[in-house]
């Protein structure tokens, strides 16, 4: 059955902390050799040009043992005028997945609309999730917990602060902006 992950709303409380959980199992080594996968094909569509999220994407598709497709939509159909469905239902016919960075989450949604694989939001101008559930990996090695938790944000209310928002309120943690 496919799934996305748009917002951090798509995910409940315990799969956030199931997340999180086995994150930090991968991180410490554990199950190195594990590559649940293999096999597997994930794309990564990037509107927006990216050094950290590209790099992090494509270095944790490797080690779990999958194959990292990057794509720039200059490069495809689409830099020539084919709809976003089009490349949606076409991209769904070779890949396992795929991770799209663009600048209108409403491009995110469509896209999600018409492909048959799971769609992962690498960062749109609404929402960045993956963003903040790293930054959660990092308060839980930092504090040893979420709930209960003042996070403090210091910033423009933009995607990341979006998503912290809904992870915070996800999570029980007390959060300020400013």
């Amino acid at each position: 059955m496919k799934r996305d992950f748009l917002t951090v709303r798509d995910l409940s409380a315990g799969e956030i902390d199931a997340i999180i959980r086995r994150a930090r199992e991968l991180k410490s080594g554990k199950d190195a050799n594990r590559c649940p996968l293999m096999g597997k094909s994930i794309g990564l569509l990037f509107e927006k040009a990216s050094t950290r999220t590209r790099v992090s994407f494509e270095a944790g598709i490797y080690q779990l043992g999958a194959q990292a497709i990057y794509m720039n939509p200059g490069e495809l159909q689409m830099g020539r005028g084919e709809t976003i469905g089009d490349t949606a239902r076409t991209l769904s016919r070779y890949l396992n997945a795929i991770v799209i960075r663009t600048s209108e989450h409403s491009r995110l949604e469509e896209f999600s609309s018409h492909a048959s694989i799971p769609v992962i939001n690498g960062l749109s101008n609404r929402h960045h999730p993956c963003q903040a559930l790293a930054d959660l990996l990092t308060v839980q090695e930092k504090k040893r917990r979420l709930k209960g938790i003042q996070l403090a944000f210091i910033g423009y209310g933009n995607n990341v602060a979006h998503s912290l928002i809904e992870v915070a309120l996800k999570m029980e943690m007390d959060m300020v902006m400013a």
